[in-house]
């Protein structure tokens, strides 16, 4: 085999390999439904944070947000606190809290959600659940 034959054969077989990770890793899986999980968001969910925590700093700022039980919690630009499921419904990757412009969004596939978690833009087809928040000097319990 001559170098010319060597190189087109590492092009086809890289080309191969490839093309065969991104039919396992990009495919929908068969818990999808027209593209969006059919993944129940968390249940029961009843728990507290102590602002006053390292792990929760992000919460004293306005904008900032945290993950905690598969929830996100995002506190606005006005200062209130927020509560949703932080998988996306579209392919689960966890949304973010963008506060400067009110809104949840999602950087794999760029669907966004309203502070209460609907769905603004596409493609997921599914709101984001939403949780209750109440806040009591430093503690803010997240239940719903």
């Amino acid at each position: 085999m001559d170098r010319k034959e060597f190189i087109n054969a590492l092009g086809v077989s890289s080309a191969s390999l490839l093309l065969a990770t991104c039919f396992g890793a990009c495919s929908k899986s068969s818990g999808t439904d027209a593209g969006n999980i059919v993944t129940p968001p968390p249940s029961g969910v009843d728990f507290s944070l102590d602002l006053k925590q390292a792990e929760n700093a992000n919460l004293g700022t306005n904008g900032g947000f945290v993950y905690k039980n598969d929830i996100i919690i995002a506190r606005t630009t006005t200062g209130n606190y927020l509560a949703v499921s932080m998988a996306c419904p579209h392919q689960g990757t966890s949304v973010i809290y963008d506060g400067s412009n009110n809104r949840f969004f999602c950087t794999n596939h760029g669907s966004t959600f309203s502070n209460s978690g609907v769905v603004n833009n596409g493609p997921a087809a599914a709101n984001l659940k939403q949780y209750s928040t109440s806040l009591s000097g430093t503690t803010l319990r997240v239940f719903g």
